[in-house]
């Protein structure tokens, strides 16, 4: 079935969470920072550190038949995820990794003043494989 008329996929472009976490790994290896598994950390699915930061990386791709109140609750458990995994390791830096779509941004934006305030970063992975941080 061709992206456009998928029923559960309205995106511009869809990532699915593998993809999602290769394109940060690699952008982070090209970066200096060494990677590896999350030690099966909570919410944890990429760890990525060089001599200066810590990285604890949850990610979450677009590519499922979730209905749009699913993906919003998975955008949740994914976040309350990770900082479950913060209390553990309060000196790293949470990093949240999804596709650069609309859809994605907006729920970021809804609480962009507490992920600002949280010091979490947002990965967006772009269609070509590129990352920008916020």
């Amino acid at each position: 079935m061709a992206l456009h008329d998928h029923p559960y996929i309205n995106e511009a472009f869809v990532l699915n969470k593998t993809e999602v976490i290769k394109a940060v790994e690699a952008y982070l290896l090209r970066e200096g920072y060494e990677t590896g598994d999350s030690m099966k950390a909570d919410g944890v699915d990429l760890m990525a550190k060089n001599e200066y930061h810590t990285l604890l990386i949850a990610a979450q791709g677009n590519l499922s038949e979730l209905t749009a109140y699913q993906k919003q609750d998975d955008f949740s458990m994914q976040l309350v995820n990770l900082l479950k995994s913060h209390e553990k390791n309060p000196a790293k830096t949470l990093v949240l990794a999804h596709p650069d779509t609309p859809s994605y941004r907006e729920k970021a934006n809804t609480i962009k003043h507490a992920l600002d305030d949280l010091g979490m970063v947002r990965f967006w992975v772009k269609e070509d494989g590129t990352i920008e941080w916020e």
